[in-house]
């Protein structure tokens, strides 16, 4: 994301660990934008490159990037004069000719809550802004409220209801702002301490943060470990006395990490919400039955939404654990590897989102002793 930026003219400077981004230009490149393999990147940039570029834009991306869902954010745009050209390498966005003063759209939010995001981000940077209307739930939609909140942190008091969301215009603000710690991140860690009974201070962590990720926390709780906090800081002892069981509707990231603590847990665990984890980085609820399976457990697939998960031994040498590519599913196989070993394949993938993964890691593990 902060290549593309710079790459569309927006500058990015940084120092240390602060950095500072100057808006207040339209983006503008001739070059193909490399997304990697990143959802976020595609469908936050599309709307807003939809609606500011003068010119066509070239992206491309690993292949499985363009295999995921991007048709209803397509469609949505379609009415304004938006077109998307499909190349072998990504695709070729053709924006609108004259940038609208406001956005009135509906659209198809059942298969990603970044659809809506994106367009919302977009809406924001509008003369009038723009109202957004879809039908049903949103998928994964806490992730809304973390749009919602941090456009509020830019001045965007945004209005968000249940299908729909409503998006004042001419109010984005430059802003100085320290970034919470991210939920995400901080699962692999918070499952390691549940799995081997080890006390675990995990920070900058925000009590009362809008990510959906922070449901882990009570969900590891309601299976007996004790959780304490000392401002930001998150203190997590005691082990799992039963299975795991949640609804992951509102947070699916969690899923594979959840899975692998499941495989290690004295009970069998239920998982439901899953209906958009085949559509990740990989098939991610295949993937987690996989990795149930790998660490010597049983998992069954229920109904396409749901896992089912009953802990076992994974029984002498066997082979390497394939995360298919997949960030999350690196992080979830470091945590079942710690009751039961094994080798993975392309640890690196964790570079997508956490770089120095592998040797907080091992710093974690030597403060656990």
């Amino acid at each position: 994301m902060r290549e593309i930026l710079r790459n569309l003219g927006i500058p990015v400077a940084v120092n240390g660990s602060d950095w500072e981004v100057r808006g207040g230009s339209k983006p503008r490149t001739d070059a193909t934008l490399w997304l990697g393999a990143s959802g976020t990147t595609l469908r936050f940039l599309l709307p807003w490159l939809a609606l500011q570029s003068k010119n066509p834009v070239c992206f491309s991306g690993e292949p499985r990037l363009f295999e995921r869902p991007l048709a209803p954010l397509l469609q949505a745009l379609e009415p304004l004069g938006v077109q998307w050209e499909t190349t072998g390498q990504g695709g070729i966005l053709h924006p609108v000719i004259q940038t609208p003063e406001s956005l009135d759209l509906r659209i198809d939010a059942s298969l990603s809550s970044q659809f809506l995001s994106g367009l919302a981000l977009a809406a924001a940077g509008l003369t009038n802004g723009g109202t957004l209307r879809w039908n049903g739930t949103a998928a994964s939609e806490s992730y809304l409220n973390l749009t919602a909140h941090w456009l509020a942190r830019f001045g965007c008091e945004s209005h968000l209801e249940t299908t729909s969301w409503a998006i004042p215009g001419s109010q984005l603000k430059a802003q100085q702002l320290v970034l919470p710690g991210d939920w995400s991140g901080a699962a692999a860690f918070l499952c390691a301490a549940a799995v081997t009974g080890r006390t675990l201070h995990v920070h900058p962590l925000d009590t009362q943060d809008a990510q959906g990720d922070r449901s882990l926390v009570e969900i590891l709780e309601t299976a007996g470990c004790q959780v304490a906090w000392d401002q930001n800081t998150l203190i997590l002892s005691g082990t799992l006395k039963q299975g795991l069981h949640a609804d992951l509707t509102r947070c699916p990231d969690l899923a594979p990490v959840l899975a692998a603590t499941a495989a290690l847990a004295p009970g069998d665990s239920v998982f439901t919400g899953l209906e958009t984890l085949h559509m990740k980085e990989c098939d991610r609820l295949d993937a987690s039955a996989e990795l149930v399976r790998w660490l010597g457990g049983q998992a069954e697939i229920v109904n396409g939404c749901a896992l089912r998960i009953r802990p076992g031994h994974a029984n002498g040498s066997r082979a390497p654990f394939d995360p298919r590519n997949d960030h999350r599913m690196a992080f979830a196989a470091a945590v079942g590897a710690l009751r039961r070993g094994g080798d993975l394949i392309d640890p690196e993938c964790v570079t997508k989102t956490f770089p120095s993964f592998w040797k907080t890691w091992d710093a974690m593990l030597d403060g656990l002793g």
